[in-house]
This record gives structure tokens, C-alpha cells and sequence, in this order.
């Protein structure tokens, strides 16, 4: 895959990386923003880095895995969010395995061409970490275990809404 066109000078803000949980029923995906109140959220990629000498002295490098992981904290409950609806239900019921599987849309702005944003989705385990907090409100922080393998395409955004296109990026130059 070639690499997306970035077009532009001076710093990327990180308001242009933006990321999505799929709320939808089944095969019909809506897509909710995430980071309401969080002032820090990264895509963590826990890169498994081996340095081994050999018995002659040479040294070698290798990088042969990423194991990614996002902490979404802290997360605020909000009456309306249908993710908090779904977050409820894995504390309210202990879900485990496929259960607290969940597709996310990871959506970069900064590479853009005619409406159309460079993404992808990737299913992941979501591990909610607490329930309860402080006074500011009921907050039920959890971590993003990325499974499976990405699925790129591009995304548009409408009136605050998210339209996932799956496929080669449109972007790439």
C-alpha cells in the first residue's frame, strides 16, 4: 500500500486525529466520537523491540510485532451516549470474550482530499477499567485492545456524522 499524501505546512493539531466507536446494530455501523473531556488520547503501539549479539559479536535488531492498546480515561457516563449504554452492560453484566468486542474508525483530517479523510476500522476488546469516580461525574474508564487486522478506506463527515468507506485509500499518492 502506498503511502497517503499529506499536503500542507506546519504542525498537525490533534484535533485532526480523531476516533470513533461503532454503536450500531449489526451490520448497520453509527459511528460515536470518543475523547469528550479527555485531554489525552493516543493510539499506543507497545512495539516488541528484540536486540540480540551473536557468538561472533554482530548485533541485530527486531521489531516483530505491535500490540496496541488506547486508554480511554477518563470517560464520562452521558444519558444520551449509546456507548455508555453498552458500557453499562458489560459492568452491569461481567461480559467477557466476544462479547466485549467492538469496532472503532480511526480518522486522520490532516490527510484529506476533496472531503475525504484517510481511515480505518479494526475491531478491538474493550476492557472497562473502573466504575464510579468522583464528583465531576460517573466516569467508566476503559482500555482498547486492537485485534484483527485494519480495514482502510477513507471517511467523510457530515453535519457530525461519520460515513466510513472501506477500500484503498483515496489519499494515496
Amino acid at each position: 500500500m502506498a503511502d497517503p499524501t499529506i499536503t500542507g505546512t506546519g504542525a498537525v493539531k490533534r484535533a485532526e486525529f480523531k476516533l470513533f466507536a461503532d454503536v450500531g446494530e449489526a451490520e448497520s455501523p453509527e459511528w460515536e466520537l470518543q475523547g469528550d473531556r479527555i485531554e489525552e488520547l493516543s493510539l499506543e503501539l507497545n512495539p516488541n523491540v528484540e536486540t540480540v549479539t551473536d557468538v561472533t559479536g554482530v548485533t541485530a535488531t527486531t521489531l516483530d510485532k505491535y500490540e496496541e492498546q488506547t486508554s480511554v480515561e477518563p470517560y464520562y457516563a452521558k444519558r444520551e451516549s449509546k456507548l455508555f449504554a453498552w458500557l453499562y452492560s458489560v459492568v452491569r453484566d461481567k461480559k467477557t470474550l466476544t462479547d466485549v468486542e467492538k469496532t472503532f474508525c480511526c480518522v486522520n483530517i490532516f490527510a484529506e482530499s476533496e472531503g475525504k479523510y484517510d481511515a480505518w476500522t479494526q475491531k478491538a476488546i474493550v476492557a472497562v477499567q473502573s466504575y464510579g469516580g468522583s464528583t465531576k461525574g460517573l466516569q467508566l474508564p476503559y482500555n482498547i485492545h486492537w485485534i484483527g487486522e485494519r480495514t482502510y478506506g477513507t471517511a467523510a463527515i457530515t453535519a457530525g456524522k461519520l460515513t466510513f468507506t472501506p477500500g484503498s485509500s483515496a489519499l494515496e499518492g
